[in-house]
């Protein structure tokens, strides 16, 4: 995901960053999603590597969305993505989303998040039910969140 990087000029003088105030939105950006799905700031690797992922390839143009906005205003982007996605696959929340997962899973510390060791069938069965019954509740409340922020 993250670009190789420039060979340093003669001399051991290092280039001067492109990134402007785009790659300081979109840390910023990283750091509010992966606070929605994991609860706390995402660790400075991973928002530099967000901004990295996200300013060469074009993203998805559906919807056309301030996320600036939504992130002043704190609307749920878990819940919103999960609406857009039910809607169209490819938007640019849910690709925002993926960057972020892809960068999140690899790292050691949430490790615990997506991988389960033991056996526990019992508690995986109840842990799944109450999973279903929060995505629904997050569904409705991303529907809502595209009605009242007038995304379509």
């Amino acid at each position: 995901m993250t670009r190789a990087r420039e060979p340093d000029p003669p001399g051991g003088l290092t280039r001067p960053s492109r990134q402007g105030p785009s790659a300081d939105r979109l840390r910023a950006e990283a750091n509010h999603i992966h606070r929605a799905l994991f609860g706390h700031d995402a660790p400075e690797e991973v928002q530099r590597q967000y901004a990295s992922a996200l300013e060469a390839p074009p993203l998805a143009d559906w919807p056309r969305l301030d996320l600036d906005r939504l992130i002043e205003r704190g609307a749920d982007l878990e819940a919103l993505e999960l609406a857009l996605r039910r809607d169209r696959r490819r938007n640019a929340l849910t690709q925002r989303f993926q960057v972020l997962c892809y960068l999140a899973e690899v790292r050691p510390d949430n490790y615990g998040r997506f991988v389960t060791e033991r056996r526990r069938f019992l508690a995986g069965w109840l842990v799944l039910g109450l999973h279903l019954i929060r995505s629904l509740y997050k569904l409705a409340k991303g529907r809502r969140l595209m009605r009242i922020h007038d995304i379509r």
